[in-house]
């Protein structure tokens, strides 16, 4: 069977994924694109193909942390999207790649009409605002390896591809940490044989290990994963064991 390119869109069935059909445009995204500036409404969303975006709060000192991930299970900007507000953070795309975008409007707008889409797009949002919430205790409560593990088991999740792409600059975002501690962390799980990582790139080479080194967080927010993605997560093409 082949993998969905976007699960949304994919999965839509009937007259909402005709309609959707007629809304999007297929787009390359490159790395570190801004598509929704910090406090900007929302003009577009993007539905990921193998392109992954990343929720981004920038404060007045220049600082930056990173508190979700939108992978190709959905779309990016949602919450203020659908309540047409300016956007409390800056959306960026965090590995570059091929994506759907539809006018936000046009979007709206037909999710007004269709109830069914409307309960769709308001599940995701429920694994957004979960994604932020985890994180936030995340990084108060837990060590900088077991953070870096729960993020790269959830972009995983989130992406068809087999390797991911961070650099430390983004990695010390995720975590909140400096980009010496987000070395020293990433290499005690290359010597646990859970990962390889050079020059920005990831393989998970063991997923069960991963999941072992990784905090609590992800085992909580896992379900919400494989409900939305509606796949068993375990089973994701980019995980080797």
């Amino acid at each position: 069977m082949t993998p969905p390119e976007n699960h949304f869109i994919d999965t839509l069935e009937g007259e909402e994924a005709r309609l959707m059909r007629g809304l999007v445009r297929r787009v390359t995204v490159a790395v570190d694109q801004i598509v929704v500036d910090q406090g900007a409404p929302v003009r577009e969303v993007y539905f990921p193909i193998d392109a992954q975006f990343a929720n981004l709060v920038r404060y007045p000192d220049g600082s930056a942390i990173e508190t979700a991930v939108i992978g190709n299970e959905g779309l990016t900007g949602l919450a203020p999207f659908m309540g047409d507000r300016p956007c409390a953070w800056e959306i960026v795309c965090r590995a570059g790649g091929e994506a759907y975008v539809a006018s936000a409007a046009a979007l709206r707008a037909l999710a007004a009409d269709r109830p069914r889409l409307m309960v769709r797009l308001l599940s995701l949002t429920d694994l957004y605002q979960s994604q932020a919430a985890i994180a936030a205790a995340c990084n108060s409560l837990h060590s900088a390896p077991e953070r870096i593990a729960r993020w790269i088991l959830t972009a995983s999740d989130l992406s068809p591809n087999e390797h991911l792409f961070f650099r430390q600059e983004e990695l010390a975002r995720l975590i909140g940490a400096r980009r010496s501690t987000v070395s020293e962390a990433a290499s005690q799980l290359k010597r646990r044989k859970v990962i390889t990582y050079g020059r920005g790139v990831i393989r998970i080479t063991d997923r069960e290990g991963l999941e072992a080194a990784a905090c609590a967080c992800y085992a909580m927010l896992k379900p919400r994963l494989s409900a939305v993605h509606g796949l068993e997560m375990a089973g994701n093409v980019g995980s080797q064991t």
